[in-house]
């Protein structure tokens, strides 16, 4: 059984601490390079040495990313499959460099995977907030729907829809698979999503008359839709349901979130005076959409093609 052998960008968050671990443990899988900015964290120091690398490696530096391409290790490793999952995921203190990371990053990497006739698979993990999301969006959304281009949307959403756009303008390069991920709002301990940071709010803010469907995803079921990308002889665009769908009033009452409904204009200024005072993470202008129209995603695909399927109920309270 020949083994797959992986680069995970991004290997210190918390998914991809999870991949990683997942992946060590998988006997199809062979050795695995982890690279992030910071030093090797403690949870890694239990690896065996031979079958899992960390570098430090900025894929801002062309330097760095060549090096590591060139490396005695990275060959030796025979690495054909990269993970990119070094995106800057938080709007708390985002900036200029969190925006070239985020788009700049990807096409330095993805571009580098091309010219290297080794690698086979490039998968990328999106989310669900590259689609443009308004009142008269079909129930479900498959994967051709419409992205959102508006110029007024959050720089933060603007950098996943470039980044999700440059994996897609490059879909057509013979030697290599790309595959991008597009799961829902992804729900899970130390996970710093923008829901997870809604229902963590001990106060929270909901739009006077609406009640949108939404859909959460447990961060399990995103690992294993990876690991499965990993495997599978697949390319193209792949849409992820979490088993959880209900009005957002039902997420609140299971969670026992103590909220206030207020006009969506009020929302704003209160919003960005809690998040000053520290009393949440939670910015409301980035989502603001999906908490007015509900946003549903066709999953069709990644179940007949991938075999995927979400398993992991969320837990609240």
């Amino acid at each position: 059984m020949e083994k797959k052998n992986v680069l995970i960008t991004g290997v210190t968050s918390t998914l991809g601490r999870q991949v990683a671990n997942q992946l060590y443990f998988d006997r199809k899988a062979g050795t695995i390079v982890g690279t992030a900015i910071g030093e090797m964290p403690y949870y890694f120091e239990d690896f065996d040495k031979k079958r899992f690398i960390y570098k430090q490696t900025d894929i801002l530096k062309g330097r760095q990313l060549t090096n590591l391409f060139l490396s005695d290790y990275f060959k030796e490793a025979a690495i054909d499959t990269v993970i990119h999952l070094a995106f800057y995921s938080s709007r708390k203190d985002y900036g200029e460099k969190s925006h070239q990371l985020n788009v700049e990053g990807t096409k330095n990497l993805l571009d580098t995977c091309i010219e290297n006739q080794l690698i086979k698979k490039f998968i990328f993990k999106s989310s669900h907030i590259v689609y443009q999301i308004k009142a008269d969006n079909p129930v479900l959304l498959d994967e051709d729907a419409d992205l959102n281009f508006s110029k007024s949307a959050d720089t933060w959403i603007r950098d996943r829809v470039d980044a999700d756009m440059i994996c897609r303008s490059r879909m057509d390069a013979k030697n290599i698979n790309i595959v991008v991920l597009r799961p829902t709002s992804i729900i899970g301990r130390n996970i710093h999503g923008s829901m997870n940071a809604y229902f963590d709010s001990p106060l929270v803010l909901k739009p006077m008359g609406y009640d949108p469907m939404i859909n959460l995803i447990h961060v399990r079921d995103v690992v294993s839709a990876i690991q499965l990308a990993v495997h599978k002889n697949v390319r193209g665009v792949f849409n992820l349901m979490g088993r959880e769908t209900a009005p957002l009033s039902e997420f609140l009452r299971l969670n026992h979130s103590r909220k206030i409904s207020l006009p969506g204009p009020i929302i704003t200024p209160v919003n960005f005076l809690t998040r000053k005072l520290g009393i949440t993470q939670y910015y409301y202008k980035v989502e603001e959409s999906l908490l007015h129209h509900s946003v549903l995603l066709d999953d069709s695909k990644a179940r007949s093609e991938l075999g995927w399927e979400a398993k992991n109920h969320i837990r609240f309270g």
